[in-house]
């Protein structure tokens, strides 16, 4: 795979992975607190596991929003761990981070892919609210994938340092 050297075409990518980090704990943050404050009957939780009988019986006892809290708690652990990493030159700390994208980006595919097909498969007409979902989620995927890619290249690049030793000749010149 070939690394990318700059971040939107303008940053490094370690001012990228510093802005991506600190917009995951902005973006984390706020979902908490709109997960909380928001009305019940606006938001509504599903496992798609269970009967709806356990479904309500969760969702009485808030567990979806618990559990999405106690994700969005560790996105943010994750993140501040990757600030740190890029400010420390440290490889092995930031692969919490590199792990995470990839598995949340498997996670959204399926989401949206999930979500769209069921729309398209209701008994009501919701082939426009389908098609919006499957683009829209596709498009964000792509730019999660891009920011994944921002972050992996940094990771790369520390590991390579780290590897040949901060303060050594580059390799072509040995």
């Amino acid at each position: 795979m070939k690394r990318l050297t700059k971040c939107c075409c303008c940053a490094s990518t370690r001012t990228g992975t510093l802005i991506i980090a600190t917009l995951g704990i902005i973006l984390s943050i706020i979902t908490i607190i709109v997960i909380w404050v928001a009305p019940r009957h606006q938001v509504s939780f599903t496992t798609f596991i269970f009967d709806d009988d356990v479904d309500r019986w969760l969702s009485d006892n808030e567990v979806p929003r618990i559990i999405l809290t106690i994700n969005l708690c560790f996105t943010i652990l994750i993140c501040s761990l990757l600030i740190v990493a890029v400010n420390k030159r440290r490889s092995w700390m930031m692969l919490p981070f590199v792990v995470l994208g990839i598995v949340l980006a498997i996670g959204l595919l399926i989401s949206v892919l999930h979500t769209s097909i069921t729309y398209y498969l209701s008994k009501e007409d919701h082939v426009i609210l389908a098609t919006c979902i499957l683009i829209g989620g596709l498009i964000y995927l792509c730019l999660f994938l891009y920011l994944w890619v921002v972050v992996f290249s940094h990771y790369l690049d520390v590991r390579d340092e780290e590897e040949r030793g901060r303060y050594s000749k580059a390799p072509y010149r040995r």
